[in-house]
C-alpha cells in the first residue's frame, strides 16, 4: 500500500485505538483495543484473552495511540471495572474471543479529550460511500507490538518506555459471519515483526480513502468489521 494511502488511514483510526501496556518497573506493550460506545455505554472492545491477562497484572498503561511520542501515565485499575466475555482458553481459531471492558463516566471524559468512541450502532447501519470509482480501499489492523518495546530509562524514580503502534494492511480472505483472515502484503513482509502479540484486540478495519486536488489522501468512510486476535505464519 502507498505510504501517503496508509498514513491517511491511519490517521483516522488512531483516535479510536488504545493501547494497554504493564505498568511498573519493565513496561510493554500487552494489548490494544477499540473505543467504543452504544447509547450511554462506553468502554473498550478488545479480545477476551487479552481481559484475562490485563486482570491478572491489575494496574495496567492506557497508551492513547494518536499522541505521538509525548509521555504518558494513565492507568486503569482492572479491578474497578466490569468486563463482558465471550470465549474461554484455549480460545483456538473460530472460537469467541471478544470482551467489552466497561469504563466509569469520569474515565471516559477523560479518553474523550484526546480520543474517539466509535458509536457502533452507526459503524454497522451506516451507508457506505455513494460513489467508489474515484476511490481506494484498504483493509488495515492497527494495534501496539510487543516486539518493537523499546528500551526503558530510568529517572527520579520514573520508568519510561517508547512503545510503538503499527499498521499493517492486506487483503482480506475467507471473509465469513464470525471470522476472517488478513493476509499482509507480501512486499511488507520484510518490515513486519515476527510476533504480533500486541496486537491483539486491536480493530480490523475497511477504509475509503480519496485523492484530494492537491494529491494528497484523506479517509471518506471507514468501518470496523473486525477485531484481532490470533496470527497465522
Amino acid at each position: 500500500m502507498p505510504e501517503d494511502v496508509a498514513e491517511a488511514v491511519l490517521d483516522k483510526v488512531k483516535h479510536i485505538t488504545i493501547g494497554f501496556g504493564r505498568a511498573g518497573d519493565t513496561p510493554a506493550a500487552k494489548g490494544t483495543g477499540v473505543l467504543i460506545k452504544h447509547g450511554e455505554l462506553h468502554g473498550i472492545l478488545t479480545c477476551a484473552h487479552v481481559d484475562k491477562h490485563l486482570r491478572e497484572l491489575k494496574q495496567v498503561g492506557l497508551v492513547r495511540l494518536n499522541r505521538g511520542l509525548a509521555q504518558q501515565s494513565g492507568t486503569l485499575n482492572m479491578d474497578e471495572v466490569l468486563s463482558y466475555a465471550a470465549g474461554k482458553e484455549p480460545w483456538t481459531k473460530g472460537d469467541d474471543d471478544i470482551a467489552f471492558i466497561h469504563l466509569p463516566p469520569h474515565l471516559v471524559g477523560n479518553i474523550a479529550k484526546d480520543c474517539v468512541f466509535l458509536d457502533a450502532e452507526k459503524n454497522f447501519s451506516k451507508p457506505g460511500p455513494d460513489d467508489r470509482s474515484s476511490l481506494i480501499q484498504a483493509h488495515s489492523v492497527f494495534g501496539l507490538v510487543e516486539e518493537f518495546t523499546g528500551a526503558t530509562t530510568r529517572q527520579d524514580g520514573r520508568a519510561t518506555t517508547l512503545l510503538r503502534g503499527v499498521l499493517t494492511s492486506g487483503v482480506l480472505r475467507d471473509f465469513a459471519a464470525l471470522t476472517a483472515t488478513l493476509e499482509c502484503f507480501e512486499e511488507n513482509l520484510p518490515d513486519l515483526p515476527d510476533s504480533f502479540g500486541g496486537t491483539s484486540g486491536g480493530g480490523l478495519w475497511r477504509v475509503n480513502v480519496r485523492k484530494r486536488d492537491d494529491s494528497s489522501f484523506e479517509a471518506v468512510h471507514h468501518r470496523l468489521i473486525g477485531i484481532a486476535s490470533r496470527e497465522d505464519k
